[in-house]
């Protein structure tokens, strides 16, 4: 849990005074596929107001997309297999994509070009770190 904290933190500082790329957004799509827990909502909004504030945006603005957008990709889950690369890559490249018209950000086919890459890269490693610490679980448990 403290491991999502610090990165959550990194990414806010991240996006805020050095990039454009949603990265708070790309974060929290991982989550969602990852965890499919409704527990990162609360976050999501919270996190969201805390981007307002800093990036000077109406107060809830950024905070509501994070909620609509998490809801969606959970809604999506029903019907389809969300953990696999593709769903990750489109979903980001959308959710980007939106993102970047609702706050008339600039070069946004390539920004969200940029950012589904980034989380599909994420979402690869995630997915490696879980496999080696599910091994190196088990060879621990049976010595």
């Amino acid at each position: 849990m403290w491991f999502f904290v610090i990165l959550i933190l990194v990414s806010v500082l991240l996006q805020v005074s050095v990039t454009t790329i949603p990265l708070v957004l790309l974060l929290f799509l991982n989550a969602v596929v990852v965890a499919k827990k409704t527990w990162i909502f609360p976050i999501a909004f919270l996190t969201g107001l805390a981007l307002d504030i800093l990036l000077l945006n109406p107060l809830g603005e950024t905070s509501l997309f994070f909620v609509i957008f998490l809801f969606i990709i959970l809604l999506y889950d029903k019907k389809f297999d969300i953990q696999t690369l593709p769903f990750v890559f489109l979903a980001s490249f959308i959710g980007s994509f939106v993102y970047f018209i609702a706050f008339q950000i600039s070069n946004i086919f390539v920004q969200s070009l940029i950012s589904a890459a980034v989380a599909t890269s994420s979402f690869y490693l995630l997915i490696q770190l879980n496999t080696f610490n599910i091994k190196g679980k088990a060879r621990f448990n049976e010595a």
